[in-house]
């Protein structure tokens, strides 16, 4: 038996590989054996479509060929040499283990002296790591999955979660079936199938969440319901937040949000008498060009009931499953290992020291983010760009834009399979996944889990952080970089993190899993800020108005844009094509029945869709976004590239987009 976490979503569940086929670890101190089935098939879909030597061409108009590694590391090794610091780009990924996520953001922010570095985190999880900063002073869930055991109230916002995070809903699901007397509560504009299980489902106009809960201060601030001892106590800022609530009164609300004046009280009388509340939330409030005043406007109800600790908990779910272990490894373009930050002096001391490069090595400004990367490249100033373990041919915001960058960029993309992004490459790098290599991840609530090796990778693939190790000596790092293990880096890495909130110092390999913290990390409700307080911050609301709002999201059974779970014809079973979801009275104004194909249309760019009618909110639109070049419906060749001023996460939950109708034909799912 060999134990490692699912490779899928954040929820972090520990598996056993036994004999060729994936259980569930019933002595995972997280997940405790729970699992859906997705990873089930992960056997069966390994080896298939997988990059298996490296392959190079100079132009991207010949065919690949097949290289050595020594010709591939002569190429980089020439190409990173030959550009300045600011004309290299690395792009990587929450999928990665922890181990290597080090080597590389050590590789490029202390070696080649550049913060030109993102991860696809940035397209989720940028927001909430923005939000907790700001309320908290720190990044890190302030809770653990053991609140779910105890609380009575689960408020779900803009999260699917039975479809995207199903073993942790499945969990408080458990509960109520069992007679206990839990309230779910679900803001979606669509009735997900989540939604159809909960108790209050507030069906509200997208992107209007902070206008709800705004709302919601307002009623506990007019009716008394505020826990004045604990704001005294605990927190700052509740004056400013309370005045820019004030300018939300639930009559209002509820015509901005459209939904019924009585559900704005009804989450209020939840928030104020509860025993124990948890806030749940994902995408539907991170991908929004006002994500963090929504993540803090959900925040500012916790601090002002004193829903922390054993009274509840703001808990933002990981989309990845080693989102995590990248935050506490600093995988964004300001971050450094153990929570630390580029832009702070003593932060940059300490890891210069560490990593024995000269001061000053680190740069102080954080530098650009992958959608800033995008207009970079196109005007010339940036020149190669590194991909690592994922697919932003899909899945980044205004793809027409993004694939005009990528035919200018030398592009290497460095995966376990050949996927859309590929196709734009100059070299390719195959590398080891999950089950051929060994390393750790951490879940969503801080459990950190060892995953073991109990297959050796097909052809010449190699574990990416020997690829960024192997290429390191040969641009003379070799002292820096002499790991025989990924064991060596773990000690290494959690050096970083000793006597930091994200404290790793204390783990070992074999005494794993085991989660950092404590099981409330601000158990004392001490805060890493100036004061020692928690802050409540004003939320302001900017309306935008759109003909239909086209929101994006995942399908039921497939995972991201499908490269490993797409290859699973039991996960394909009953899967849809790709569509999209319309409510049946704003169909029948426009002449359109069930199965018709019509095209979408957004700045002058069009697809088409099968239409399938559902209860979504009217004047909305919902289409999943991980079917790749193969579908020909890219649905993020409509989003926009407009993202939060604060996280820069983009904009994936809002387009404003127009509908023509039109026949066509369908499409089919291919394994």
């Amino acid at each position: 038996m060999v134990p490692f976490q699912c490779p899928y979503c954040g929820v972090g569940c520990g598996l056993l590989w036994v004999e060729g086929r994936v259980r569930g670890d019933k002595n995972h101190t997280a997940t405790k054996g729970e699992l859906c089935q997705k990873p089930l098939y992960y056997p069966k879909v390994m080896k298939k479509g997988r990059l298996l030597k490296p392959m190079f061409r100079d132009s991207k108009e010949e065919p690949f060929r097949e290289i050595d590694w020594d010709t591939a590391y002569e190429i980089l090794t020439r190409k990173l040499k030959s550009l300045s610091e600011e004309e290299l780009y690395f792009y990587i990924s929450g999928q990665l283990m922890t181990e290597d996520i080090y080597v590389i953001n050590k590789f490029v922010k202390g070696f080649l002296k550049t913060n030109n570095i993102d991860a696809n985190s940035r397209l989720c999880m940028a927001t909430p790591v923005s939000a907790y900063k700001l309320a908290f002073g720190s990044d890190g869930p302030p809770c653990t999955y053991e609140d779910l055991e105890d609380a009575d109230t689960f408020v779900f916002a803009g999260s699917n979660a039975l479809w995207t995070h199903p073993v942790l809903f499945k969990r408080i699901l458990k509960r109520k079936l069992e007679g206990e007397s839990i309230n779910i509560v679900v803001i979606d504009p669509v009735r997900t199938e989540t939604a159809k299980r909960a108790d209050l489902h507030i069906q509200l106009r997208a992107d209007t969440d902070t206008v709800l809960f705004n709302a919601v201060l307002y009623i506990l601030y007019k009716e008394g319901l505020i826990n004045h001892s604990f704001v005294e106590n605990y927190v700052e800022g509740f004056e400013e937040a309370i005045r820019e609530a004030l300018k939300y009164p639930p009559e209002l609300a509820s015509c901005i949000c459209q939904i019924p004046e009585g559900q704005i009280y009804q989450l209020a009388e939840l928030f104020a008498h509860s025993k124990k509340l948890i806030s749940l939330w994902c995408q539907g409030l991170n991908q929004s060009s006002q994500g963090v005043i929504k993540n803090l406007a959900l925040i500012n109800l916790h601090l002002a009931t004193g829903r922390l600790n054993e009274r509840g908990c703001p808990f933002a779910l990981t989309g990845q499953p080693n989102a995590m272990g990248g935050r506490e490894m600093g995988y964004l373009s300001n971050g450094l290992p153990g929570y630390r930050d580029v832009r702070r002096e003593e932060d940059r001391t300490f890891m210069e020291d560490f990593w024995g490069v000269p001061r000053g090595s680190i740069k102080p400004k954080p530098r650009h983010t992958i959608t800033e990367a995008i207009d970079l490249i196109l005007e010339d100033r940036i020149k190669l760009l590194w991909i690592v373990c994922t697919n932003p041919a899909i899945t980044l915001p205004n793809l027409q834009k993004v694939w005009k960058a990528f035919e200018k960029v030398f592009l290497v993309v460095q995966d376990a399979y050949w996927n859309d992004t590929c196709q734009f490459a100059n070299l390719l790098l195959p590398a080891a996944q999950m089950g051929e290599k060994e390393g750790t991840m951490t879940g969503s609530d801080r459990t950190v889990s060892y995953c073991g090796k109990f297959t050796e990778p097909p052809g010449e693939a190699k574990p990416d952080w020997f690829i960024f190790t192997e290429l390191a000596k040969r641009m003379g790092y070799g002292e820096h970089f002499s790991y025989s293990s990924s064991g060596e880096i773990f000690e290494e890495l959690k050096k970083t993190t000793e006597g930091r909130l994200c404290d790793l110092s204390s783990l070992s390999y074999q005494d794993l899993p085991r989660r950092w913290g404590s099981r409330w990390l601000y158990e004392g409700l001490e805060f890493p800020t100036k004061s020692g307080k928690s802050k409540m911050h004003p939320t302001p609301y900017n309306h935008k108005p759109a003909d239909f709002i086209l929101i994006t999201g995942r399908t039921k059974n497939q995972w991201h844009t499908m490269t490993r779970t797409g290859k699973s014809s039991e996960l394909l079973k009953g899967e849809e094509e790709p569509y999209l979801l319309m409510n049946p009275e704003d169909a029948h104004e426009l002449g359109i029945v069930e199965g018709d194909y019509v095209e979408i249309l957004s700045n002058r760019i069009s697809i088409r869709l099968k239409v399938k009618f559902g209860d979504i909110k009217r004047r909305h639109l919902f289409a999943p976004f991980g079917y790749g070049f193969a579908y020909e419906c890219l649905i993020n060749t409509l989003t926009r590239d407009l993202t939060d001023p604060i996280s820069k996460e983009p904009e994936l939950k809002f387009t404003s987009v127009s509908i023509r109708v039109r026949r066509f034909v369908s499409y089919e799912l291919k394994e």
